[in-house]
This record gives structure tokens, sequence and C-alpha cells, in this order.
């Protein structure tokens, strides 16, 4: 029998691969991570902290008969932006990474995926990048954990004979509790709170910031598509939903969707001006049962990925647009409308208790 192990499976990316192989006939499905999962349980679940090379050894010595491994494990510092540009914590990305090879040296591995993102064309430095970004375009000349954990795997493949893929995805949109880099989560709460204080939604972000984004199962659907495909192996590809998207249009959308006021845009810092809710919030899930009541719980760091992701601070010279071509004429041609993506989303963090 083939074994996944997913690291970082409660990630966004984690939970969508999870979601899609659990259920699999003939795939054992491993979901590992540092806190305990609150969804499939068909999964073997491990706890581990891959900061810890020795506990990350045993909490993986039954599965050094993984086949297949998706890394999307990723240590975030308290200032987000902040880490992404901090050579410690690039440093320990890779570590994390080295710990979990470490771990499953000797394993019959057939493939790795990874996952890195646009901070490869240096969007995170200030300078603006090449539009549409392509592959190629990557600048390797700051430091950026995903060039080191690339030439990790690259030189674990051509030793041991395994196929390796990587994806750069755009704003990643899934479900996942507690994450850094969660759009959806930010976007649900906002609708809450706006519901409840009676306040009508507003854009908090430039006014026409035009960028891409990525459904978590386009990812998971794309992995699977990497398994099985000679053109995906050793190869970087880009990947998104297929269109482009305007945020205050996706205000527009969601105001009609889940009936609420539509107000003027109003630049602001959503760190600072949403964690003063937090009692608000409480009072919500605790009257209508929530699965999270904490709010820095359930978002995370998100608020500050939030503030980066509408760009109202800090406007970028050029759209953050990145071209896709090489996966298509690669032969992975799946797509999805960001706004239908959105909603879909939503609903399901609403079904599954995390919204109101």
């Amino acid at each position: 029998m083939d074994k996944l192990l997913v690291v970082g499976a409660l990630g966004l990316v984690g939970r969508a691969v999870i979601d899609r192989f659990s259920h699999r006939p003939g795939l054992q499905t491993v979901g590992l991570a540092r806190r305990a999962a609150d969804f499939a349980p068909q999964a073997d679940w491990v706890r581990a902290d891959l900061r810890d090379a020795d506990g990350t050894r045993a909490a993986l010595a039954d599965h050094r008969d993984t086949t297949h491994l998706v890394y999307a494990a990723l240590n975030e510092q308290p200032q987000l932006t902040q880490g992404w540009r901090d050579p410690a914590n690039m440093a320990l990305n890779t570590r994390m990474l080295a710990n979990t090879l470490q771990a499953l040296e000797g394993a019959p591995l057939r493939h790795i995926t990874l996952l890195q993102g646009t901070k490869a064309y240096g969007l995170h430095t200030g300078r603006p990048m090449r539009v549409p970004a392509r592959e190629a375009d990557a600048l390797q000349d700051h430091v950026n954990f995903y060039f080191d954990q690339q030439r990790l795997v690259a030189a674990r493949a051509q030793r041991d004979g395994f196929g390796w893929t990587a994806f750069r995805p755009q704003i990643v949109l899934g479900l996942a509790v507690g994450g850094a880099m969660n759009p959806v989560a930010t976007l649900g709460v906002q609708l809450a709170l706006c519901r409840a204080l009676g306040e009508p939604l507003r854009y908090p972000g430039h006014p026409h910031l035009l960028t891409e984004c990525t459904d978590a199962r386009l990812i998971a659907q794309a992995v699977e598509w990497a398994w099985h495909a000679p053109q995906a192996q050793g190869e970087v590809f880009n990947i998104t939903n297929g269109d482009v998207v305007l945020w205050r249009s996706v205000f527009d959308r969601l105001a009609v969707q889940f009936e609420l006021p539509l107000g003027e845009p109003t630049p602001q810092r959503m760190a600072e001006v949403m964690p003063r809710h937090a009692e608000v919030w409480r009072q919500i899930a605790e009257r209508q049962g929530l699965r999270v009541a904490d709010l820095d719980a359930l978002i995370g760091l998100s608020w500050q990925y939030a503030d980066a992701t509408y760009a109202s601070q800090r406007p970028f010279a050029v759209p953050p647009l990145v071209s896709t071509l090489k996966l298509r004429q690669a032969g992975f041609g799946a797509c999805i409308d960001t706004e239908d993506c959105v909603v879909e989303h939503l609903l399901a963090m609403q079904q599954q208790g995390y919204l109101p």
C-alpha cells in the first residue's frame, strides 16, 4: 500500500490535501502537525515540532515506509512580513525540512511536493516583480528558504531516484484554523462582525488592487497530477485559479451573497482594528456554539497577512501577477472562478461550525 505523508497538515494546503486523499482506497494518509487535528478522523495523525530533530525522528519512526511526501509546513515570525526577510527564519524553515528528510532516511519515496510562492520573485522585498512573473524570473539574490529547500530535495532525489515538484501559488484560499495567511477566515470574521455590530461591509484595501488567488483544492489536485506526470518531475510551476481578481469586487459579491449593506471603501489596518472586537466574536461564538471562540486562535497572524494582501498602506508598484503557461502547457489545466471559490470556502466554514 502507498503511504502519503502530509507535513503541515493543518494549514490551508495541507488540509486540502488530507481532504482529497484520506478516503482514497489503497493509500494510507498520514498528517503531521504541531497541534491536534479536528478533522479527517480516518487519517492517521502525528504530532511533532519539526524544529526538534530528535522529536521529529521519533514521531515518524512508524512512517519510514512513506512513498509520497507533501511538505507544506511553514514557520512564521510574530511580525509576519518582517519574518519573510529574516535570515534566521529562512534557515529555520530549511532546517525543518532537513529534519523531516532525515527522519525519513531509507523510506521508499517516489515523490516529494514542495510549496513555494510569489516571494520567489522578490515581491516581499519592496522591489517590483516582473509581470507576469514566469518561473525562470525567480530572484535568488536574497535570502529565501524556497531555493534552499529546493536544492535540498533535488539533491536527495538525485541520490535516491525519486521525483519532485514545486508549486508557487498566489494568495491561497481554503479552510484552516489559526494560520498565518488565511484570507477566507479574515473575510468570514469581518462579515460576522459587521452583521453583529450593525455596520456595512467596507473594503479596507487599495481600491484598484489587481491580483490572483489559488484555491487550496486546486493545489491538491495538482499534487496528484504531478505524481503521475513525467513532465512535472524536477520542475517548478506557478499555479493560480486562472483568473484575476479585484479585491473590491470580491467585497461587492460578498455583500450580496451574505445580505449585508455595502459601505464605501475605507483603508485601514486590519491588524489594529479587528482584534479590538475579540469579545464581540467570543459572544457570537458562544451564542451560536461555534468551534473556536477565541479570535486569535481562529485567525492566527492572518490579520497581518490581510494588510499585506490588500496593500492599503503600501501599494504595489505593479500588479503582482504570474504566468501559468508553463503548468498549462505541461498538461494541468484545472481552474476555478475566484469569487466562487471564496464563497464556497466561507459556506464550508459555516457548515463546519467555524463561522456563524
